[in-house]
């Protein structure tokens, strides 16, 4: 497998510090970080549509790189959509301007769940992906590692409910709740596609897979212990022996950290509502921790900014290891200067 072997040109702090090894400082990328606040970012988009620049491989390729290049970050993460990954089952995808990813095809009702399948051969309508994480990989190589990534199943089955993002998960509610068979039916399907589609862009090179969970914060503890955990876990099982580090970022839930430092992940990813002190005591010695600083933290004056940067790196004291981000994406406006001059003070400011 191509990920098994990291060239010895590689900057592979992150990989060390998701693994928990001694490093020299602490690595830094961040969600989102190719996006329109980025200047050569705004130029590509600017002649393509965002669904266009995801499905051809030279352009998504590219996009990943530019934060590299351009931030100096530790990591790059592939340019992509987590809505992605369900199309091929059957659903309708298109990206409508301020509104983002749309599914004119929603799933309600069980006949909706069964009509979808899960393809023998994931690269069937997804070849795009593995073609451009080829080209990352090539790319990179001399560079840093490629992380991998895909929503976690919770996350993808309610915006395949609600049909696009929701604030209210209104659908999704009453679906998990009062036709349970259904929703383990989309569930069982969604986890399959996503082990799936996760363990061939391992072999396609990607260096480190993430599970992002950006609506685990819709459920209450006891609920989310048994409807969306379980399936995590799952996933996460059977891509351990990939031999990549797993990443699982569950936004919003904050009080089942303990069990989330058991779902398999070699690193967690804390959110910006939750004190990483405390994250990193309740996580306990066995895993690393990703995060966490405030997003809009780059809207602030250059000396506070590194004030904030400092007191990041002091919460993440002893974690077995420490990835440093934001507690959610970069902002569509931050300023670009600012971004990276953030990555610019975690580097200067944890070097031994």
């Amino acid at each position: 497998m191509q990920n098994a072997v990291i060239n010895n040109k590689m900057n592979d702090t992150f990989l060390k510090a998701c693994r928990g090894d001694d490093v020299d400082y602490t690595p830094v990328w961040l969600m989102r970080q190719a996006g329109p606040f980025l200047s050569r970012y705004r130029k590509v988009l600017a002649k393509v549509d965002f669904l266009t620049a995801c499905r051809t491989p030279e352009i998504a390729a590219e996009i990943t790189i530019q934060p590299v290049d351009d931030l100096g970050v530790d990591a790059a993460i592939f340019y992509s959509d987590i809505t992605t990954t369900v199309v091929p089952m059957g659903m309708d995808l298109s990206y409508v301007p301020g509104k983002g990813p749309v599914y004119a095809n929603p799933v309600r009702t069980r006949e909706d769940a069964d009509r979808l399948r899960v393809p023998e051969d994931v690269a069937d309508g997804l070849g795009f992906v593995f073609a451009a994480q080829q080209i990352c990989a090539r790319e990179l190589a001399n560079k840093v590692p490629l992380i991998g990534f895909a929503g976690a199943p919770f996350t993808v089955a309610a915006y395949m409910i609600e049909g696009a993002a929701s604030h209210t998960h209104v659908n999704t509610r009453r679906m998990a709740f009062g036709d349970p068979t259904t929703f383990a039916v989309l569930m069982e399907k969604v986890t399959r596609q996503t082990t799936n589609y996760l363990r061939r862009q391992a072999e396609a090179g990607a260096n480190a897979l993430m599970l992002f969970d950006s609506n685990a914060g819709m459920l209450g503890p006891r609920d989310y212990r048994e409807l969306n955990l379980p399936y995590v876990k799952r996933i996460l099982a059977d891509l351990a022996n990939t031999g990549v580090p797993l990443i699982y970022f569950g936004l919003g839930q904050h009080d089942t950290l303990a069990e989330i430092a058991a779902c398999g992940a070699d690193m967690i990813g804390i959110d910006f509502r939750k004190d990483l002190r405390s994250a990193v005591e309740q996580l306990g010695p066995a895993v690393s921790v990703q995060g966490n600083i405030e997003p809009y933290v780059f809207f602030e004056t250059r000396e506070r900014m590194e004030r904030r940067v400092a007191e990041t790196l002091s919460g993440a004291t002893g974690a077995r290891g420490h990835v440093f981000n934001l507690g959610h994406g970069v902002p569509a406006d931050a300023p670009e200067a600012q971004v990276k001059a953030l990555v610019d003070a975690v580097h200067r400011q944890s070097a031994r």
